[in-house]
């Protein structure tokens, strides 16, 4: 699904909230209680792939979930992530048009309901959205879980349908990872687009998640993540690659790009607060990128000890550029003002 957020350049733009690092754009505090823990690489990397398009039924959505440390080991924050396509979506004239949509996020173990947590979000335009428009809307909602093996239920309303006229749903399992070994570790990776929005995962972080992680070759989206396990007070490195997924399926065609079109190495500070993690906001250079499929990858090293991160993983998908259908720079986003905690 197409947030239509056009792509951008990776690295030119570096911020680094709750690290002592230049360019820094604040010292962001983080309600946590310990963050010395290393998370399974495997399990982080799987979740990354644990969402999906899902085309069919009342409207078609694409949707993902990440994973940050949640506060202790007992519990991980998750985020569950959908870009609902714009054009299927009902506009409901009030002062400006208005489309509302609701995502419901339901985790069960052993047929039992283990916690549920619904958030609805108003987007105002100034114009009706075109019903050929791809874009997609953005929601999103975060609950506090232990870590282990769950059943899913992810439930999307379009809420001007009357009776829940239209809905779309779709079911699956996942695992949560646990954030339990000493060491270095990069989070989950949440690829945004180039403007602000209602994904608020740590305080002085406002991003418009782009859940279907597909943006446009002249686009400038972000990327953010957290690193734990690096010695307090200590410096570290992170290395930050762009490398293409792409593989002939046997009819002729070529790939004329490059494999890998961007890498970047910087160093930064580690908080001397040991429950504060580092936390980056970066931008991806895509200029030298043919559209086609690509994997982001991040990897830290602790300059104290010497001892690196596993890579961890996104996917990414380049596009060539489109005409917009909607102006989402006009866009008004209201939200249901919930807490995103558990």
């Amino acid at each position: 699904m197409r947030e239509g957020t056009p792509v951008c350049k990776l690295g030119v733009v570096l911020m680094m909230l709750g690290a002592m690092a230049p360019g820094s754009l604040a010292s962001v505090p983080q309600q946590v209680s310990q963050v010395q823990t290393h998370a399974d690489a495997a399990e982080l990397n799987a979740l990354a792939e644990a969402g999906g398009l899902k085309a069919t039924g009342a409207f078609p959505f694409d949707y993902q979930y990440l994973a940050f440390h949640g506060g202790s080991p007992e519990f991980v924050a998750l985020w569950a992530a959908a870009s609902v396509e714009a054009g299927r979506i009902r506009g409901v004239f009030d002062g400006g048009w208005k489309y509302s949509l609701s995502l419901g996020l339901e985790l069960f173990r052993d047929d039992s309901l283990v916690v549920a947590k619904t958030r609805r979000t108003d987007f105002v335009f100034s114009r009706q959205v075109a019903d050929t428009t791809r874009d997609g809307f953005p929601l999103q909602a975060m609950v506090s879980v232990p870590p282990g093996e769950y059943d899913y239920r992810l439930v999307i309303k379009d809420e001007n349908w009357p009776d829940d006229r239209s809905v779309n749903l779709v079911q699956g399992s996942l695992t949560v990872p646990a954030f339990d070994v000493t060491g270095p570790v990069v989070s989950s990776i949440a690829v945004a687009s180039d403007s602000s929005g209602t994904f608020e995962p740590a305080v002085g972080v406002d991003l418009q998640l782009n859940a279907a992680a597909i943006v446009e070759k002249a686009a400038r989206p972000f990327i953010y993540f957290e690193v734990y396990g690096l010695t307090p007070g200590a410096s570290y490195r992170g290395e930050i690659k762009l490398s293409s997924t792409w593989v002939s399926r046997g009819r002729g065609e070529q790939f004329t790009g490059p494999y890998q079109p961007f890498q970047m190495q910087y160093r930064g500070s580690v908080p001397a607060d040991p429950t504060v993690p580092v936390r980056a906001v970066m931008r991806l250079d895509t200029r030298d990128a043919e559209p086609g499929p690509y994997e982001v990858q991040v990897r830290v090293t602790d300059l104290e000890t010497g001892v690196r991160s596993e890579i961890r993983k996104a996917q990414l998908k380049i596009r060539p550029p489109s005409t917009r259908a909607a102006p989402i720079t006009e866009v008004e986003v209201r939200t249901d003002g919930g807490s995103e905690g558990r």
